[in-house]
């Protein structure tokens, strides 16, 4: 039997010969069929060569941000035996896919990304880039720029249990509600939160945490690269002395930081916050030089007060906080991913 694609004129025409491309490349697959439409999408027949068929229902959607996704799986109507579900959308995240997954709904999108599977069909394509990105706005919530919604999250991050009234969150990060619902569309949208009687509650905050540190590596962190004749255990004591004699103000931060709260790893180089106007008396109390390599001391400057948010003392010493601590670390080669890792599940998901 020929291949064949009947379209469904003016309707769905792109998504239609998305999905028909990748079915009728499959060796097994006998015919294609478009056979009817619905509002939010259309159906197709399919036909195997070994004589067993079934009935696509394709659902289009003109954004699939995760939250979406889930509400739609919840609509869609009963699945008949002879029928399998299918999402197209322009794109579709690693977020939405796990979703449709776990829901048993294949999935199709514009950058060629897809998953499905039934009987002796098997169609897997990840990794495809967005063809149309997002814009700014929508990821700007994570941008080091972003000094508002930064406070913001940290201070959900406080406690990742409880649900966060609106109005209590611009009270503690001193903004308005417009900005605080910002931060809470966002969320919600992609699946990470979720409103409830008693406000709006993390759902995913190891995804979250993932994602903005993807952001937060975007853009080159300044920094100042030093080299000491002492160890990383003297440099961090002179720095708790040099702030006793001159009041200058430090913040351990990447390993050195990151072992106050878990000690997982060991290290030879110390990250430090300092003022910007600090650094150069810092380096001559500290007896140390910049370099362009070979550096065991680094100096990041305090370019927005959110990253020495939530500050601690610890076992004697100033330390970031330990969100602070994961997004710096997740930027560090080697062993930055698992410090960052163990701070997140001791301190932050505790």
């Amino acid at each position: 039997m020929m291949k064949a694609m009947i379209t469904v004129k003016n309707i769905f025409v792109k998504e239609q010969e998305i999905v028909a491309e990748k079915f009728l490349k499959l060796p097994v697959v006998q015919k294609y069929e478009i056979t009817g439409k619905r509002k939010d999408g259309f159906f197709a027949e399919v036909e195997l060569d070994d004589g067993d068929g079934f009935i696509l229902y394709v659902c289009v959607m003109k954004d699939a941000y995760p939250a979406l996704v889930k509400e739609k799986t919840k609509s869609l109507p009963e699945k008949k035996r002879d029928e399998s579900f299918i999402i197209i959308a322009p794109y579709i995240s690693d977020e939405t896919a796990e979703i449709c997954e776990t829901a048993g709904i294949g999935f199709f999108d514009y950058a060629g990304n897809c998953l499905f599977c039934r009987h002796s069909v098997y169609l897997r394509e990840k990794g495809n880039k967005n063809p149309q990105p997002k814009k700014r706005g929508q990821s700007s919530v994570f941008e080091r720029s972003s000094e508002v919604s930064s406070a913001i999250l940290r201070e959900m991050f406080l406690d990742v249990s409880r649900p966060w009234k609106l109005k209590h969150l611009a009270e503690k990060v001193n903004c308005s509600i417009g900005q605080v619902s910002k931060v809470k569309d966002f969320l919600c949208r992609n699946a990470w939160a979720e409103m409830t009687g008693d406000g709006v509650k993390l759902e995913q905050p190891e995804n979250i945490l993932r994602e903005w540190s993807k952001v937060y590596g975007k853009t080159k962190i300044p920094a100042v690269s030093c080299y000491s004749l002492d160890g990383v255990a003297d440099l961090e004591k002179k720095l708790r002395k040099m702030k006793e004699h001159t009041g200058m103000d430090y913040y351990l931060t990447g390993f050195s930081g990151g072992v106050r709260y878990a000690p997982v790893v060991r290290y030879n180089r110390v990250h430090v916050y300092l003022e910007p106007e600090n650094i150069k008396e810092a380096m001559n109390f500290l007896e140390c030089k910049e370099v362009e390599n070979g550096q065991n001391f680094v100096i990041f400057p305090i370019e927005k007060e959110s990253c020495i948010r939530d500050s601690e003392e610890k076992q004697g010493y100033s330390v970031v906080s330990p969100v602070q601590i994961y997004l710096d670390c997740m930027q560090i080669k080697g062993r930055g991913e698992e410090m960052a890792e163990a701070v997140m599940r001791k301190e932050i998901l505790k």
